[in-house]
């Protein structure tokens, strides 16, 4: 019988996954949210599920978070009412609940954050969020190891959420390929990928953990475009995420991808 890993992880973007180089938001970050089985099933889906309910009524909500910054922009209608309720100070206090529910919800984040501004281009016949996937891979395989080598033999599964047929191919075929070859631009020997397994869900299937990937991608990217020390958002996720490389895992450090492959950067 298969054993299946006591981690699941959803990994979502912020930012264009292509490589075009828009003068607001010039990086693409591949956010991977890591969750203990237990905790995802018996404490974050309740939790998350009950604001829904207490602001809402029902849990028919997909929280998203481009359409908490642009609700005018929301296509359908019926879940564009649901943003609209919210104004003013109900607003305030809905935020303000949603962002102590991600602080005290239990998981690690890894992040991969691609400047595409300073990537050569001599990489640009890969696509850009394949070797975030690349790097994402490896912290996970390394996080799993130094909670015990024994997890890398267990089924680990990835969520990602559907973005298009053609998208979902080209990812699909890039997970295999990294998970045999080891990296996306060659073999690493040391990395050990054959128990992970790709999944794909579609957005309205309603996914606790895709909306926190969601909601928690773009306050590193604004972290790393901006550079201050009173951003909020960043703060409220800041001891969750991880960075591991071989043995060794840090608190408040997220992957940066340039050139060389090799640079991280400190919160």
């Amino acid at each position: 019988m298969t054993q299946f890993s006591d981690y699941i992880i959803y990994v979502d973007e912020s930012g264009d996954a292509n490589w075009s180089i828009s003068k607001e938001f010039p990086v693409l970050c591949l956010n991977f949210c890591v969750f203990h089985k237990n905790d995802y099933i018996n404490k974050v889906i309740p939790a998350f599920n009950r604001i829904k309910f207490n602001y809402w009524g029902t849990d028919n909500i997909i929280f998203h978070e481009r359409d908490f910054r642009k609700t005018d922009q929301i296509k359908d209608a019926s879940m564009r009412s649901k943003y609209e309720m919210l104004r003013g100070e109900k607003r305030v206090q809905f935020m303000e609940e949603l962002s102590a529910l991600i602080k005290k919800t239990k998981f690690h984040i890894f992040a991969v954050l691609m400047d595409k501004r300073q990537f050569s281009e001599i990489y640009q016949e890969y696509d850009p969020y394949h070797i975030c996937l690349s790097r994402g891979l490896r912290q996970i395989h390394d996080f799993l190891y130094n909670q015990s080598p024994d997890f890398l033999q267990k089924a680990t599964h990835f969520i990602f959420e559907k973005r298009g047929h053609k998208e979902d191919i080209g990812l699909s075929t890039a997970f295999q390929k990294i998970k045999i070859e080891r990296s996306l631009l060659g073999g690493k020997a040391e990395f050990n990928f054959n128990h992970f397994y790709f999944e794909m869900m579609n957005k309205q299937v309603n996914s606790t953990g895709l909306q926190i990937a969601d909601l928690t991608a773009r306050p590193i990217a604004n972290h790393y475009l901006n550079n201050t020390k009173n951003d909020r958002a960043f703060h409220v996720i800041q001891d969750k995420i991880h960075y591991c490389q071989k043995d060794k895992c840090v608190i408040g450090e997220y992957d940066i991808v340039h050139n060389s492959f090799l640079k991280t950067k400190s919160s």
